[in-house]
């Protein structure tokens, strides 16, 4: 079973980032879990130890960028950052944290597509970022 945390404090975006994944994994065993903000991203990680992570960078109480600072750290899940945010200095620097992919919003299906490949695999940081 493949457990995926959504870390976005967008009610919207953590229903298409779920939708997408339930649609393009069709058949594969997943769990899926969710949060609103980074502090309760960071406590969820925590706990429920996900195979893979997806993290908006613009949240309230704590940022995106430190969550992915903090759970790169502590590792075992694979970090998949989806934002809005495409400043050059952002992605440098969620870059060199080596996450798994850097993906600009909005998701889509050829996008997600591309991410559960990874996902499928297990492809937790070997193959070197997919920046989408």
């Amino acid at each position: 079973m493949i457990h995926v945390l959504i870390v976005d404090d967008s009610v919207f975006s953590q229903k298409v980032t779920a939708n997408l994944l339930k649609k393009i994994m069709q058949g594969k065993v997943m769990e899926i879990s969710f949060a609103s903000d980074g502090e309760e991203g960071l406590e969820k990680f925590r706990s429920l130890k996900p195979d893979f992570i997806f993290i908006d960078l613009l949240m309230p109480k704590l940022s995106g960028a430190e969550l992915v600072r903090i759970v790169q750290k502590e590792g075992g899940s694979g970090v998949i950052v989806v934002t809005a945010d495409v400043q050059k200095s952002v992605r440098e620097e969620i870059e060199a944290q080596n996450v798994l992919a850097f993906v600009n919003k909005p998701l889509n299906d050829e996008k997600m597509r591309l991410l559960c490949d990874r996902m499928i695999r297990d492809d937790k940081n070997g193959s070197g970022m997919l920046s989408l």
